[in-house]
């Protein structure tokens, strides 16, 4: 009798949380195939990418129906996205070889934040006022007429806090609209429009959620707190997880639930922004794959799963993730922090990283740049050291700890002289 072969699973740019999924998906016994959405990808995520955990990288085909008869070929019994760049090309390969996936007519809502408030908004729910602009003084003109006292302004498809400004006058809107237009996206691909987004008062969470044939999942709800730079760029600070039971909360839940159905997600993973406003909850950013930045280790171990675990259960395992309790409950204090450097440098070794390890709370430390590599100001995500987890028996440890690594940044520590 011969051997039953394992589920074979085909990930588009397992890059970022894309790696952590195929590492959850080959402990559960499955193997993997890459598909490259992309022939160029950016080095930032190429770090990430292990080529040894897949059975045959596919590289990259311009041309869907040919990479689709490839996997169906092999065996593939799902298509899932590693990363924000392969949403896309993930729905379209599912769509093309049978296999559970999201609706394909609402796939530009899940990568287009104009088209994610236009979905929401013919599914009759609240959605961020938005336009889009193809020049500087269009959008200024936009912004002196619209009444606000705060937009916005963004790529309209990247991710990571990329080119992201919160803009208060038409000068500032100019400025930061111009940026955008003379780059390109994350993912290498020029910015021909630019986005324009009401900034919406409130607190910020993120959502992350498993879908299963339409039902939508809760995994875990983190509340966002961020600072900004002067000419107006989140930053990121630190990330705590909120109370599932809170009211607030649980109206978030029901909000994104009804906003992942507009958007057409019936099955995978997304990673959703949400603002908390005086009018109710608005979704401001969809992403329809594993949030990046995590380790997931440290939410197996503190609360039992993590969002790349259950995404994986629900592909090669699906009694796994019907016995999960959901959402996660951190039986600790908990507090996810963002590195910030304040002094552009060099980054002359990793003597910060085991400073901060050393911390009495500090439980895993992921230290980004490599010595001798040039380190920028932090001004978004992809410019942060890193990231550690501080847990802790109080809040007060947490706190102390997290007071401690913002008194040492106030000194260089991540570059040299």
């Amino acid at each position: 009798m011969s051997a039953i072969p394992p589920p074979l699973v085909a990930v588009v740019d397992g890059y970022s949380s894309g790696a952590h999924l195929v590492r959850e998906l080959l402990d559960r016994g499955a193997a993997c195939l890459h598909v490259r959405s992309s022939p160029t990808v950016n080095p930032y995520y190429q770090a990430t990418f292990n080529p040894s955990h897949y059975v045959d990288d596919l590289g990259h085909d311009p041309d869907p129906a040919a990479v689709a008869a490839r996997l169906t070929a092999r065996g593939i019994q799902h298509v899932v996205a590693g990363t924000e760049s392969g949403v896309a090309l993930a729905d379209h390969l599912a769509h093309l070889t049978g296999r559970p996936g999201n609706v394909l007519e609402l796939a530009p809502a899940r990568r287009n934040k104009f088209r994610m408030a236009e979905a929401l908004a013919d599914a009759g729910l609240d959605a961020p006022r938005s336009t889009l602009a193809t020049d500087p003084d269009e959008a200024a003109q936009w912004f002196t007429g619209s009444g606000s006292d705060a937009v916005v302004v963004k790529p309209v498809d990247s991710a990571a806090s990329d080119h992201v400004r919160i803009c208060r006058n038409a000068v500032e809107v100019s400025r930061a609209a111009a940026d955008v237009l003379e780059s390109a996206n994350l993912f290498g691909t020029p910015n021909r429009t630019v986005l324009l987004q009401e900034f919406l008062e409130g607190p910020e969470y993120y959502v992350n959620t498993v879908s299963v044939d339409g039902r939508h999942l809760v995994v875990e709800t983190w509340r966002y707190t961020k600072s900004r730079t002067p000419d107006g760029a989140p930053v990121f600070d630190f990330e705590e997880p909120a109370d599932p039971e809170s009211p607030q909360v649980q109206g978030l839940h029901r909000y994104l639930s009804e906003a992942l159905t507009a958007l057409g997600i019936r099955n995978g993973a997304a990673h959703s922004e949400v603002v908390l406003t005086s009018r109710g909850p608005v979704l401001i950013d969809p992403g329809a794959r594993l949030g990046g930045g995590v380790l997931p280790w440290v939410s197996a171990k503190l609360a039992g799963h993590s969002h790349a675990g259950l995404l994986a259960a629900g592909i090669v395992n699906p009694p796994e993730l019907s016995a999960a309790a959901l959402p996660l409950r951190w039986e600790r204090p908990i507090r996810y922090v963002s590195l910030i450097n304040h002094f552009p440098g060099t980054v002359a070794d990793l003597g910060w990283r085991d400073r901060l390890a050393d911390l009495p709370t500090a439980v895993a430390v992921a230290a980004l740049p490599s010595p001798g590599t040039h380190l920028p100001r932090t001004h978004d995500l992809l410019t942060s050291p890193g990231f550690l987890y501080l847990s802790g028996t109080t809040h007060e440890e947490v706190e102390a700890d997290y007071r401690t690594i913002r008194g040492w940044e106030r000194s260089p520590l991540y570059t040299g002289p």
